[in-house]
């Protein structure tokens, strides 16, 4: 899986950081603050013995399809992706500013 989403990243915003070009990219999931919040929700319905069906469904709806008994698989949609250098990576989470990194990148639709 793990490819598949540096791939479609890579392929869609091409292979320089979309904040200070550098050539050397990693793909960032944008969504992982709201990714991590609803894998959270998850986790706790189960320790406390709920029906996690309509998290489960609330989460498809956000692109994130796939729960394995620990963890929910993450996005590999376009929108849901950007193309950093390994610096800005780091900052991005560092400041934690998430999908406040929109504002500095190309539009996603």
């Amino acid at each position: 899986m793990a490819s598949d989403y540096r791939q479609i990243g890579i392929e869609t915003y091409g292979d320089r950081c979309e904040i200070c070009g550098y050539h050397i990219v990693e793909v960032h999931h944008i969504d992982y603050q709201e990714h991590q919040a609803m894998e959270n929700k998850i986790r706790a319905a189960v320790k406390k013995g709920e029906d996690i069906t309509e998290l489960l469904e609330e989460a498809a709806k956000q692109g994130w399809v796939g729960w394995d008994g620990h963890q929910l698989e993450k996005a590999t949609q376009a929108k849901s992706l950007s193309v950093l250098c390994p610096n800005c990576h780091t900052l991005v989470h560092r400041i934690d500013c998430g999908m406040k990194i929109l504002g500095a990148l190309t539009p996603r639709k």
